[in-house]
């Protein structure tokens, strides 16, 4: 009997994690939305495996560090884009960018491409050295003049220039995956 509740609590985690379809790596389904196994502190490592109070996720284990100031964060979102089959986490403040996002997230089709005024250094999201203001972020119908448009990998690899020259990221095929409100 205790072999079958182990092997029914196994497959029912599975089908949890399973529920809405595929997201783009590094990303993985749980209780329907596409999560950071490596960073959400409600699904760390796996889905459910939640970190206890004032701990952090980070590479998928739990844990007190330098990152806990993205783990207790409130008052804004963090919004995950996939733009060239890379996904980017961005924290964001501005409750309009963010609207707009849960709304394209959640199927309504709106015009407008995200806008992003890109600082150097990393955030909550180690896998770039650069991320975004998290209070001018925004949606716009035309782009600015100039050469915003690229991935996310391309931002990373002349990271001075993308900062210092163009000072934008304004994804034009980007998708979002991910609207986690804090």
């Amino acid at each position: 009997m205790g072999r079958l509740l182990l092997t029914v609590a196994v497959l029912s985690g599975a089908v949890a994690c399973s529920e809405a379809g595929p997201c783009p790596m590094p990303l993985e389904v749980c209780d329907g939305a596409c999560i950071d196994l490596n960073s959400d502190p409600r699904h760390c490592g796996g889905c459910g495996r939640a970190c206890g109070a004032g701990r952090i996720c980070a590479g998928g284990e739990c844990g007190d560090g330098t990152a806990a100031g993205c783990a207790t964060r409130s008052g804004g979102a963090f919004v995950t884009l996939e733009a060239c089959e890379q996904t980017v986490k961005l924290w964001v403040t501005n409750e309009v960018f963010v609207t707009h996002a849960d709304a394209l997230l959640h199927g309504a089709t709106l015009e407008g491409r995200p806008i992003l005024a890109l600082q150097a250094g990393t955030d909550c999201d180690a896998q770039w050295t650069w991320h975004v203001d998290a209070g001018t972020a925004t949606f716009a119908s035309s782009p600015p003049v100039g050469t915003c448009e690229v991935c996310p990998g391309e931002v990373e690899l002349k990271l001075s220039y993308y900062v210092n020259d163009v000072g934008l990221w304004c994804p034009a095929a980007a998708t979002v995956v991910s609207v986690d409100r804090r």
